[in-house]
């Protein structure tokens, strides 16, 4: 099959997933606008450390490990119906998993596969709620060197 680059503004898109309704709703924007617009496609998923009280340790709080395991399980399942996706959709993709803080990760994933456009989901917090709860999808507004496009 003859490789196909698109001639529009966009050549690859990168959409941020951990299998949550809102970040489904982004996959499937990306997954249609990459099919329509012959695009490249990066899937990646972040794993943070989930941290729990712990009086022994630094600061009063340790890493989970045992509830870690169980997340990079569920994610590693949500990359793999994501690239399920994107081979039914007949579409060159990237599937990656990555650690650290979910925004400087996106930011990271963007620079390196010389992404042209984010999608990210959201939840779709209004008012006060949305700043005081950190939502990604604000940190990657702020920090992104390309266009996003936050999917409700």
């Amino acid at each position: 099959m003859a490789e196909t680059i698109s001639e529009g503004p966009f050549r690859r898109v990168l959409v941020a997933t951990r299998g949550r309704p809102w970040s489904d709703r982004a996959l499937e924007l990306a997954i249609r606008m990459a099919k329509a617009y012959q695009l490249e496609l990066v899937i990646v998923s972040i794993l943070t450390p989930p941290y729990v009280p712990d009086r022994a340790a630094t600061w009063g709080i340790a890493t989970a490990p045992e509830v870690e395991d169980g997340v990079e399980h569920l994610v590693r399942r949500v990359l793999r119906e994501a690239s399920a996706l994107a081979e039914a959709n007949a579409l060159k993709y990237i599937c990656e998993i990555r650690h650290g803080r979910p925004a400087e990760e996106i930011v990271k994933a963007v620079e390196q596969y010389q992404c042209d456009l984010i999608l990210i989901g959201s939840r779709g917090q209004s008012g006060v709620r949305r700043v005081t709860m950190g939502e990604t999808g604000n940190e990657v507004v702020l920090k992104a060197p390309v266009p996003v496009i936050v999917v409700k």
